[in-house]
């Protein structure tokens, strides 16, 4: 029984240490903003299938330690287009669609090259794109009232193809930095997130929403990141006026990435089961 417990407490400890020891993790520019804000129809009565298309920007932060003790952020600041379908019933909605993501990754400090010390692997205030074709779907459980609607638990599935100068940058040098430096290059992520969400009704054309959200990748070599899980967690705030959808999201990653996404959405088209009754009818 000792020895079982000093191999796990040599395990804890060996852990730790290794995280210790990492002050620089360069993940792809995609990770840290996975999530857009999905629009859906309010449930009224009838089933309703819609369609939307969506414009976000996105501010996000990657705090790099650099010496011992001081901290810098490189950051991204990027765009995303979107279209999505969502189709609402009595207890549940379910939605599917594709976008498109672009911006820059810019670092904030240099990152030397041991064995060149005439030439850095990364320059202070280098500025590199990055591209993206993201997908997403998922299903949500719902119970509607007058005034509220509530999103009980819901599942979306993520996937995001990243190209550009940028993962191409850190896939070149992903065998050649010196120790203390990660280089999580996932080109290809495939990520899930649970959510809720409640909205309120103030009348037929106004209504705001709040929800919280947690997710992680799947498939990714975790081996990259010293075995730490690449979660993601975080809040929306939205404002629906009529056909126009103002939305906030705040994500939260692993090694105390931040990220603030600022979207609008609209409702190109709308078609309720009713309706295409009634059409029916009048033909």
């Amino acid at each position: 029984m000792n020895d079982f417990l000093k191999v796990i407490f040599l395990g804890i400890f060996s852990s730790l240490v290794i995280s210790c020891g990492v002050n620089r993790v360069y993940p792809s520019a995609s990770y840290g903003a996975l999530k857009t804000y999905t629009e859906k129809p309010i449930y009224n009565g009838t089933k309703e299938a819609a369609l939307y298309v969506s414009g976000s920007l996105r501010n996000t932060k990657y705090p790099q330690t650099i010496g011992d003790y001081e901290e810098v952020n490189d950051k991204v600041i990027g765009g995303n287009i979107s279209v999505h379908r969502t189709v609402t019933n009595k207890n549940f909605n379910y939605f599917y669609g594709l976008g498109a993501s672009f911006g820059s990754y810019e670092f904030n400090s240099d990152l030397r090259n041991n064995s060149n010390i005439s030439e850095n692997f990364i320059n202070k205030n280098d500025k590199l794109n990055y591209y993206n074709i993201n997908l997403k779907a998922g299903i949500n459980l719902t119970k509607t009232w007058e005034r509220i609607e509530y999103n009980i638990i819901g599942l979306e599935l993520l996937y995001v193809n990243e190209f550009g100068p940028y993962i191409d940058k850190l896939s070149n040098i992903a065998s050649l930095v010196p120790s203390g430096v990660i280089i999580a290059n996932e080109k290809s992520i495939f990520a899930f997130n649970l959510n809720t969400e409640v909205i309120f009704r103030i009348n037929k054309d106004n209504n705001i929403g709040v929800g919280i959200f947690a997710g992680r990748l799947l498939f990714n070599d975790q081996e990259k990141i010293n075995n730490e899980t690449p979660v993601f967690s975080g809040g929306s705030l939205k404002y629906n006026y009529k056909d126009f959808t103002l939305s906030v999201i705040s994500e939260n990653s692993r090694r105390d990435i931040i990220s603030m996404r600022f979207g609008i959405t609209y409702k190109i088209m709308s078609k309720s089961k009713e309706k295409a009754k009634n059409e029916e009818k009048s033909k």
